[in-house]
């Protein structure tokens, strides 16, 4: 039985420029646990997993942006002042809207506040959009499925500035810049 298509409109879109994100990636012990996690599930043939040095959480996409944009985003990003937090990864699942396997975490005041700042220094290039924290760990996964999540601990300590080459180029990830938490 072939596998169901599902459009993903990040992935599907016809616009090839590298796009810029702000996100918060697991250090590699984090990494780890979340793709061990990933590989105890059962997947859908045709589903895709991101390689798990790839895995993040996207706290703002910002789109193609210029370069000279890109200086000024990141002279605003370096003004944002919020404090490092741990992060439980406590829940996993698909999305049936659009056949996302994700790992989410507890809500934390920590990672709001941040998601505001950010969204606030980011204003003159973004408008604030719906946002749901998560990490996701495939695409494609209608029918994918796990036993019930161990928690991973994750210590935030810093935010990077990315710009992503997505498909239907070669997926490549550039930090563009590297923000400590205090």
């Amino acid at each position: 039985m072939a596998a169901a298509t599902h459009r993903d409109p990040l992935h599907d879109r016809a616009d090839p420029a590298p796009a810029l994100y702000v996100w918060i990636a697991p250090d590699p012990a984090v990494q780890a646990a979340i793709d061990a996690h990933r590989r105890a599930w059962w997947w859908p043939e045709g589903s895709h997993q991101p390689k798990p040095h790839r895995l993040h959480l996207t706290l703002c996409p910002l789109g193609a942006r210029s370069d000279a944009q890109l200086e000024g985003i990141d002279e605003a990003l370096r003004g944002v002042r919020a404090g490092s937090f741990e992060l439980v990864l406590d829940r996993s699942g698909v999305w049936t809207r659009n056949g996302v396997a994700v790992v989410c975490p507890q809500a934390h005041p920590g990672l709001t506040k941040l998601h505001h700042a950010i969204e606030r220094a980011i204003l003159p290039w973004a408008r604030p959009a719906p946002w749901e924290p998560h990490i996701t760990i495939a695409r494609r996964a209608l029918g994918a499925g796990a036993q019930r999540m161990t928690p991973i601990r994750w210590q935030v300590r810093e935010f990077v500035l990315v710009r992503s080459w997505l498909p239907p180029h070669r997926v490549w990830h550039e930090v563009l810049g590297r923000h400590r938490l205090v």
